[in-house]
């Protein structure tokens, strides 16, 4: 932390003057005012399909040689969701995005001073960890079994992590519904899937290869297959392979997605819900 002597201004003295109800150097000629803000960093709490927690062995003071989660400075014009994937990257070797935000936390060090430490939870992309610049070893551990950790705040991220894990439930919801589709085409032998006009794809925010469910209006038949992108326009809607038993051409479909999501955000979210007309034209689309 820099201990200032003089103003980085105009290089006048500086003198201890009470501002509001705490005291801080300031500069009598210029008026410039040393708040020492604590610098705002980042850390990332990864886990791999084992639910081991990655940590580095730090190159670099504070904590030189032991044992931290990745963290790093924010950059200038930079945002913390960016640059915490960047010190991920940098430091491990790892590629990663971001999943949520798991807290704000702070720690004193006698080098930088206070640090304001923005702690994100990162999904893990796979990979094996390798050290990188201001780290000496990166590697995944067994929650039970982690090392001594000196920074305060890096355990209490690790035990915010691990409990929001654990109570963290999942539920499905609906995420897109094409109703009132039209059967174009069937067509037996090909590989089962349901194919869509990419427009109406979209629309619905579908992408190729997305589980569906099927429901057929006229014979109440159901099937769960997954999508394929017709030519955009074509406003075909096609059962493809044993899919094509379920139903013939001009009978009408229920065409519905689901998500995962924790139970929060199941409570905000907004379906996709595309209504399509008697030529399978998008008669309505989601707002």
């Amino acid at each position: 932390m820099i201990k200032y002597k003089y103003c980085p201004i105009c290089k006048s003295n500086l003198s201890r003057t009470k501002h509001g109800e705490t005291y801080r150097l300031s500069c009598r000629k210029c008026g410039w005012i040393h708040y020492a803000n604590p610098l705002p960093s980042v850390a990332a709490y990864v886990r791999n399909s084992r639910n081991e927690v990655l940590l580095v062995r730090r190159g670099v003071t504070p904590g030189k040689g032991k044992w931290a989660l990745p963290s790093g400075f924010i950059e200038q014009e930079e945002l913390p969701e960016k640059a915490v994937v960047r010190e991920l990257k940098e430091e491990t070797s790892i590629d990663g995005s971001v999943r949520r935000l798991l807290g704000i936390y702070t720690e004193p060090t006698r080098v930088y001073g206070n640090i304001l430490l923005i702690a994100y939870e990162i999904d893990f992309h796979g990979g094996k960890p390798k050290p990188g610049s201001d780290t000496k070893e990166a590697r995944f551990f067994a929650a039970d079994r982690l090392p001594m950790i000196p920074f305060a705040s890096h355990r209490a991220i690790i035990k915010d992590g691990l409990t929001a894990s654990r109570h963290r439930m999942l539920v499905e919801v609906l995420k897109s519904k094409i109703t009132a589709a039209t059967i174009t085409h069937t067509q037996l032998f090909y590989k089962g899937s349901m194919g869509i006009d990419r427009e109406i794809m979209r629309a619905a925010d579908l992408v190729p290869g997305e589980k569906v469910h099927v429901l057929n209006y006229d014979n109440g038949e159901r099937l769960v297959t997954y999508t394929i992108e017709e030519r955009a326009g074509s406003r075909k809607i096609v059962l493809y392979g044993p899919a094509s038993k379920k139903g013939k051409v001009g009978n009408k479909l229920c065409i519905l997605a689901y998500a995962q999501i924790s139970t929060n955000d199941a409570k905000t979210i907004k379906p996709k819900i595309v209504v399509l007309d008697k030529r399978n034209g998008i008669k309505r689309r989601p707002i």
